[in-house]
């Protein structure tokens, strides 16, 4: 029922991300669920009165997010670490971040929207979020594609910047539709590229192995030694820091 092109797109995708949970972290490989039913997306559609964009709706008939109640609580401090995006830690500062499952996306899609007017206008709706005490939320707006993390000040003054170029988005229908593209679909694409080639990699610290979104390899890393001391710099992926 749908694109075929588009769907082998969203397969390699997932593979990507899988083969390289497979082999290096088989404990939020774990956490996936199985593909949401057709029913399942049109409640969400329903109840928050939205209309999933097409490369987002085929990604969850794949994967329909993370559920924490299958992580093994002996290698887990309650699913904290096995956010399939990760996050970072410093200064006891501490996100990681998990896909929600489509329950998860309406129940808190709704409550964001008693706390946020914005998001009672506005199709958006929460897909991501940071399971540790420091949240990160992301914010799919289902009419132009575009995914949205917010700032330090979401709660004050509703900020938001988004996660991806916004002329990298085409939901143009009447174009090729294998070149339907919305932010989910690429920001899901790029972080698989860069486990895959080791920019980014799993770490494993006191509170458990986590993926690390600090870049580990140029060209978003670099290093100098300064007076002896060696210094490494990176630039986190698509504005997860902010």
């Amino acid at each position: 029922m749908y694109p075929w092109s588009l769907v082998k797109r969203v397969k390699r995708c997932w593979d990507k991300i899988k083969t390289w949970l497979t082999n290096n972290f088989p404990e939020a490989e774990a956490t996936l669920c199985k593909g949401a039913t057709e029913a399942d997306i049109q409640e969400l559609e329903n109840v928050l009165k939205v209309k999933l964009p097409l490369p987002t709706r085929i990604l969850y008939r794949f994967h329909n997010g993370q559920e924490f109640a299958k992580a093994d609580p002996e290698t887990s401090t309650f699913g904290r670490s096995l956010g399939l995006i990760g996050g970072y830690s410093f200064y006891g500062h501490l996100v990681n971040v998990y896909l929600l499952p489509i329950c998860q996306i309406i129940l808190e899609t709704q409550q964001t929207r008693r706390r946020l007017s914005f998001l009672r206008r506005s199709k958006y709706v929460l897909v991501a979020a940071s399971s540790t005490y420091s949240r990160k939320l992301f914010f799919l707006n289902c009419t132009n594609g575009q995914l949205y993390v917010g700032t330090r000040d979401l709660l004050t003054e509703g900020d938001i910047i988004p996660c991806v170029p916004h002329d990298l988005i085409n939901l143009h229908q009447e174009l090729n539709i294998s070149e339907q593209q919305d932010a989910m679909l690429l920001w899901l694409e790029e972080h698989g590229r860069r486990l895959e080639h080791g920019f980014i990699k799993l770490h494993d610290k006191g509170n458990g192995k986590s993926i690390n979104l600090f870049p580990e390899e140029p060209p978003l890393c670099s290093m100098a030694v300064t007076n002896g001391v060696k210094v490494k710099e990176c630039i986190l992926f698509f504005m997860l820091a902010h």
